[in-house]
């Protein structure tokens, strides 16, 4: 009885360990990407029901590539259900390829880790010094902001903050894929004081 046991227990050990690796085999050829699907048709208040309705989407979208949505509930790593759509899943490139041809995707790109650079942009753009504008500075090679998007990650914002203010912007250039909306959940404010040619979506 005993052996019989201890082989039943190896049998079941080495089926876990067979079923690990197989696992982290497969996951290695998955990375992480972000499927962007543009902007939410619920509003900036969501209901909880509305939240559900949006995950569920995502579950719809790559249940159709992958075949199942036990796959991808269990490919997504997060879904992006309130103020923007998209959602984080691990995917082969071959799936991303036909992510993105659905007329639905707006983008997918790979999610990358990134780390700050500084916590001086200033001096770090080397924008001015003593009065001077610097030979090396970022204002030059930018030629002065001018129809140029700036992609900037930043560990924290205060958009009524002089260096925020629009005075003097010409459009919006016509290449930015935002979705041109401006929520403001957190502040009694008006959008003019946060939404404008410099703080965009």
């Amino acid at each position: 009885m005993m052996a019989s046991s201890n082989y039943i227990f190896k049998l079941f050990l080495s089926s876990f360990i067979i079923f690990t690796l197989l696992q982290e085999y497969t996951n290695a050829h998955r990375k992480p990407y972000i499927v962007y699907l543009g902007g939410h048709s619920h509003g900036p208040s969501p209901s909880l029901g509305d939240l559900k309705s949006a995950t569920n989407s995502h579950y719809d979208l790559l249940a159709s590539i992958l075949g199942s949505h036990e796959k991808a509930k269990e490919t997504v790593l997060y879904s992006y259900n309130k103020h923007i759509n998209g959602f984080a899943a691990l995917l082969e490139e071959e799936e991303v390829s036909e992510i993105a041809k659905n007329p639905n995707v707006v983008s997918v790109f790979l999610s990358k880790e990134y780390k700050l650079h500084t916590t001086r942009s200033w001096d770090f753009l080397g924008l001015e010094k003593y009065g001077g504008i610097p030979a090396n500075s970022a204002w030059w090679k930018g030629n002065f902001g001018e129809n140029t998007i700036i992609a900037n990650i930043d560990s924290g914002v205060w958009p009524e903050h002089a260096s925020f203010n629009d005075n003097g912007y010409g459009p919006v250039p016509s290449r930015w894929r935002g979705n041109g909306v401006c929520e403001i959940d957190l502040f009694n404010h008006s959008k003019e004081t946060f939404c404008n040619r410099s703080l965009s979506l």
